[in-house]
């Protein structure tokens, strides 16, 4: 089999390209999407005052530690520094 002609090796191993994301990062975002939305979840379905400490955290997660996360994911990913 000619790799040059087919683009990877006869085993089926190939290197990934510039335009592939890298391994793992599907799950990463997909983890962390995750994370974000069951964060915005609990703070607006459960009462504030019933759970102050509880929605306090899932705030901060959902609405400052979670995005930030997200946008280094997909900046690291797009190879800005």
């Amino acid at each position: 089999m000619n790799s040059t002609e087919y683009g990877h090796h006869a085993s089926g191993f190939r290197e990934p390209e510039n335009a592939e994301p890298s391994r793992g990062f599907t799950r990463r975002l997909i983890f962390w999407s995750l994370v974000f939305a069951v964060c915005v979840g609990w703070v607006m379905t459960h009462m504030g005052c019933a759970h102050p400490i509880e929605n306090g955290l899932a705030a901060l997660m959902g609405f400052g530690l979670v995005p930030l996360r997200l946008m280094c994911l997909v900046l690291s990913e797009a190879g800005v520094e």
